[in-house]
């Protein structure tokens, strides 16, 4: 059986260090790698990748890229910046959640995620996640981020449910 690993994709060693530390504790099995610069390497399983790279929004470029050379691996956003523009282009690259730095519930709600894609069986040559499955997730993604931007007082953006 293979290794199951995490790319952190921070130029923040702090930052790197913590999730580190947390992925440690709550996933032990799992390797943990952290990368400082805004790049996609491949044979992960799981990307944690921050918007900004030496003051540069490069998140999305990375996600790109990651999509390209791990296509069935799990891309989740972990920034102190999160607006609605981000997002939006986020959810277009194929990332599958973004998390708010600053907030340990987030952190937390972040490792089930990681812990359950790590759970799922993709051993075989079909997608990891069937048409359904995938709609539920972008929908339920859609929802958090609506919440998060109307405690910030800004408009809410409407989800594939609404009419």
């Amino acid at each position: 059986m293979n290794s199951q690993r995490i790319a952190i994709i921070d130029d923040d060693p702090f930052v790197v260090a913590y999730l580190r530390q947390a992925f440690g504790i709550y996933l032990p099995d799992v390797e943990v790698e952290g990368i400082s610069e805004p790049v996609a390497p491949a044979g992960f399983d799981v990307y944690v990748v921050d918007r900004e790279f030496d003051g540069e929004a490069q998140g999305r470029e990375v996600v790109r890229r990651i999509r390209a050379v791990a296509p069935q691996s799990l891309v989740i956003a972990y920034s102190a910046h999160l607006d609605r523009e981000f997002l939006r282009s986020l959810l277009r690259e194929g990332c599958a959640a973004a998390f708010d730095k600053g907030s340990l519930e987030e952190l937390d709600n972040m490792i089930a995620i990681i812990a359950d894609h790590l759970a799922t069986d993709r051993s075989g040559s079909g997608p990891a996640r069937s048409f359904g499955e995938t709609v539920r997730a972008i929908s339920s993604l859609v929802r958090e981020w609506n919440l998060r931007l109307a405690n910030n007082g800004r408009a809410e953006v409407k989800t594939f449910g609404d009419a």
